[in-house]
């Protein structure tokens, strides 16, 4: 018997080489003055920028450029990127580059909206929230395949007087219009194709073994895990293969289809505070936690557990946990991600508050779980991935 479900994805995905050169044209469908979100460098260095901007002055579009976005996006700076959306009249956000600048993106989009600070949206420890009651029209502009955010409903947010770093979801900053152009994926460095497509491989397994795993998600997980396993590796090796780049950023678009509907798990749920606290690259704290969270989580749901077993590699005879973790970490030492939490400058000498922002902020991940798991369970499988 099939569970209930809902299904809603209202994004317009515009998938393929090339197709870049239609964000002009999709701009000025959404509005008549953008700001452009980009990180602080990347997007002025490879030409995108100038490249986007030229589209949109030929269709008569004003623009504004913010490129004050970091790796993990705080508070302030998305605070200032709203009051120049506000400043200047902008109608339209274009988040341009990776995660983080499509994260800020959505996150200004509601703050320009409201006029008030993006953390008065956000559940803390200390706020008084005030659900997004809507958000400037979004267009997300991906050149690196990890995050998923350009086809999914959440934003991630860095409050710098804490160091939360929690996820929210809403259906305003659903982008409006999604350009995925595996072309100008083929110069990202190795690290960081290694580093983007293992936080594919995450959303899409997370999703997949999920408590409130979506019937329709869990299908389109089985694809997106099969193409991050057989891809990731060859691009990485050789960032000018297109199709491997092509099958990374299709796999990228339907992890984001599973975030939406299926969430994320404990693996997220412990990771967050230490990106937050720590500062380091969310994949790479994911994989430091990986093969324990897998160890951990198995019991949950064997079978489940089993399809990356075979994914990996192993035949029915050896699918078993002890081989899934040896798969795990042979794979993770041939994309160059096989670090551990203590590598990555972690110490657990707050470990309380770390365990206690994965109980708040990031509780839900901790219920997906196919293992339940408490203070002590976490405090265990951090000090394990130290």
């Amino acid at each position: 018997m099939i569970n209930d479900f809902d299904f809603f994805l209202p994004v317009k995905i515009i998938f393929g080489a090339g197709k870049f050169n239609q964000a002009g044209k999709e701009a000025a469908n959404l509005g008549e003055k953008a700001l452009i979100v980009t990180g602080r460098r990347s997007a002025e260095k490879s030409g995108l920028l100038s490249r986007l901007t030229a589209q949109l002055d030929r269709q008569g579009m004003e623009w504004v450029h913010f490129n004050k976005v970091d790796p993990n996006p705080t508070d302030l700076i998305i605070d200032q990127g709203a009051a120049i959306a506000r400043r200047e009249n902008c109608d339209l956000v274009i988040g341009l580059g990776g995660g983080s600048a499509i994260d800020a993106a959505k996150s200004i989009a509601v703050a320009a909206e409201s006029g008030l600070p993006i953390w008065r949206h956000i559940a803390s420890w200390e706020n008084d929230y005030i659900a997004p009651a809507g958000a400037l029209p979004i267009m997300a502009i991906e050149t690196l395949a990890g995050t998923s955010t350009e086809s999914n409903n959440l934003s991630v947010v860095t409050r710098v007087k804490s160091n939360e770093k929690p996820g929210y979801a809403c259906s305003f900053i659903f982008p409006k219009t999604a350009i995925i152009d595996p072309e100008v994926m083929v110069t990202v460095s190795p690290k960081m194709t290694a580093i983007t497509g293992f936080d594919i491989l995450c959303h899409s397994f997370e999703g997949y073994v999920s408590k409130i795993a979506h019937p329709i998600a869990s299908i389109l997980n089985e694809k997106a895990i099969e193409s991050v396993v057989n891809n990731l590796p060859k691009a990485v090796n050789d960032g000018s293969d297109l199709e491997a780049r092509a099958q990374l950023a299709f796999a990228n678009i339907l992890a984001g289809f599973s975030l939406t509907h299926s969430r994320a798990t404990l693996l997220h749920a412990m990771e967050h505070p230490l990106s937050g606290h720590f500062n380091i690259t969310h994949a790479e704290g994911l994989a430091a936690l990986f093969p324990r969270w897998l160890e951990f989580s198995w019991e949950g749901n064997p079978e489940k557990f089993k399809y990356l077993g075979k994914v990996f590699g192993l035949a029915d005879s050896d699918n078993n946990k002890h081989n899934l973790l040896e798969k795990a970490g042979d794979f993770l030492k041939k994309i160059g991600l096989d670090v551990s939490l203590s590598e990555l400058g972690v110490d657990l000498n707050n470990a309380g508050r770390l365990i206690d922002d994965a109980l708040l902020y990031m509780a839900g991940g901790v219920k997906n779980n196919p293992v339940a798991a408490g203070k002590d369970e976490i405090f265990q499988l951090l000090k394990a991935s130290l």
